[in-house]
């Protein structure tokens, strides 16, 4: 005897999964602006590795790095970048449910192709990390 089953519609909305010992890391981080940890992370696009800080840590050196790249014009905007920067940013970045959306790391390099490549900042989902470990390779 069949019997019939009425579906109820469910909800399929993907639910990244939380690593909460890399949020712990995050939260580490952000509680003492001035730290540093040596990580590698591996992301869909490849292996990255340097230095896990806090947002603010990384919006100066970022703010440093453009200033850097427009050494030779600096523009009116670039005069203006502290305070456009500072109206942007969110104090450590974290969303309305605690956690970090994004990730932070200075001195940089990609693993994942031929030769050194290198960059001084890298902003990342932690939603695309795939796995990490600390130290460096």
């Amino acid at each position: 005897m069949l019997t019939e089953h009425r579906h109820q519609p469910v909800d399929e909305t993907p639910v990244p999964a939380v690593d909460t010992h890399l949020e712990i890391l995050l939260r580490m981080v952000e509680a003492q602006p001035a730290a540093r940890m040596a990580i590698c992370l591996t992301t869909r696009g490849g292996v990255v590795a340097g230095h896990l800080v806090a947002a603010q840590t990384w919006a100066e050196r970022w703010e440093e790095t453009v200033r850097q790249a427009d050494e030779q014009r600096q523009t009116e905007v670039i005069a203006h970048l502290p305070q456009m920067i500072q109206s942007t940013q969110r104090h450590g970045e974290a969303s309305e449910n605690g956690l970090h959306p994004f990730l932070h790391l200075v001195d940089v390099t990609f693993m994942s192709v031929p030769g050194p490549l290198t960059s001084p900042v890298w902003r990342g989902r932690v939603s695309d990390v795939c796995g990490w470990s600390l130290g460096t390779v």
